[in-house]
């Protein structure tokens, strides 16, 4: 009995003490500590849940818009394509700045009659740097289910040809 218990014991020590995936990576120096690098952020919260892009950010810039492309370890992705890198607060309509999230295989948008907000701190055309925060309510629009989204975005974005 007492072998038994002490086996249980053990497990539950070792079970406890177990990292996520992104802990571990993030211990042996394959993902930064926190969400990202400057330059290469995007991160969220998705109905009270963190959100990190940590498996890929991607920045791309025509003139005078941006579109940023953030991938979380397990796929979930935020595609968020500004339409005007002019500082100061925007819209986000199902029409402008569109928003789309896709998480565990379903997709979420801005439908007609909702809106955000994305608030430009930064638009650096020279430089390449773009920040931001948004701050939006995506719908399903086949089951109708919503995700509250807050996010901030600090990326250098190449500019196509």
């Amino acid at each position: 009995m007492r072998s038994i218990t002490l086996l249980l014991a053990i497990i539950i020590g070792l079970t406890a003490c177990q990292k996520d995936t992104t802990e571990v990576a993030q211990d042996v120096g394959v993902l930064p500590q926190g969400c990202g690098s400057d330059g290469a952020r995007l991160q969220a919260t998705l109905d009270g849940n963190s959100y990190c892009a940590s498996a890929q950010v991607v920045a791309v810039g025509e003139g005078f818009s941006v579109t940023v492309t953030g991938v979380d370890l397990t796929g979930n992705t935020i595609i968020l394509q500004v339409d005007s890198i002019g500082m100061g607060t925007q819209q986000i309509t199902e029409a402008k700045n569109g928003i789309l999230l896709i998480q565990n295989g379903t997709t979420y948008v801005v439908l007609p009659g909702n809106s955000g907000t994305l608030h430009i701190t930064e638009a650096d055309t020279t430089a390449h740097v773009f920040k931001a925060s948004f701050d939006v309510t995506l719908q399903n629009d086949v089951s109708g289910q919503s995700r509250a989204v807050q996010g901030s975005l600090d990326v250098v974005y190449t500019e196509e040809q």
